[in-house]
């Protein structure tokens, strides 16, 4: 990638949103784009870029150049970090991942009131003591989980996972072998944080409510 262009990428989310990308240049044109969109995606659906820069104050992006476990991870200070496992070449799934990350970043800003009421909000809970950072206790998601899909670690990764489900819910139904569908109840909480409000999609709710239950 060129650094001209690059340099506009960068300079665009960097103006609009204070989304500073470090080093834009040893970013491709493509992955820096799809990051870019997912950005402005869930920006549109908070409000716009106003309330974007309010509600997240600043977001920096560091590709690194090295393998972990984990694709991507967001934390304070670092912000949202890409590593080598990042889904480079799989647009939806990229910017599935970047929309999961900046709702860290949300969160952490927010001091955890997000994480915090969304476990509320879902009925989730915390158990037993199980060795496991940043949250040394077993989660259990509630009755609203998904059957077959496997919990998230935390309230920090359920809230992560609902909103990048809200943001992106065709790409979450496409996902295989089990779809990343979330709850009524997580839906309603994602909603109420954002400004625009999207209906949920009728076609999950047998997944979560029986027969009887839905109709009702």
């Amino acid at each position: 990638m060129n650094d001209t262009a690059a340099r506009e990428l960068a300079d665009r989310m960097k103006k609009e949103f204070r989304t500073y990308v470090l080093r834009p240049g040893s970013w491709t044109e493509d992955d820096l784009r799809y990051v870019g969109e997912a950005v402005q995606d869930l920006a549109t659906l908070m409000g716009g870029p106003a309330r974007f820069r309010a509600a997240l104050r600043w977001v920096l992006l560091w590709r690194a150049p090295f393998r972990t476990p984990m694709a991507a991870m967001a934390a304070p200070l670092l912000d949202v970090v890409y590593f080598k496992g990042a889904s480079w070449g799989d647009p939806p799934e990229l910017k599935w991942q970047t929309v999961h990350e900046l709702a860290h970043v949300w969160d952490i800003r927010s001091f955890y009131r997000l994480s915090s009421g969304l476990k509320n909000a879902s009925g989730s809970s915390y158990g037993r003591f199980r060795w496991q950072p940043p949250i040394p206790f077993e989660y259990d998601p509630g009755d609203g989980w998904l059957e077959g899909r496997k919990p998230p670690l935390n309230a920090l990764e359920d809230w992560a996972e609902s909103v990048a489900t809200y943001v992106y819910p065709s790409h979450a139904q496409s996902c295989r072998p089990v779809p990343r569908l979330i709850s009524p109840a997580r839906w309603n909480f994602i909603s109420e944080q954002m400004q625009i409000r999207v209906g949920y999609p009728p076609s999950w709710v047998g997944h979560f409510y029986g027969a009887e239950e839905a109709a009702t």
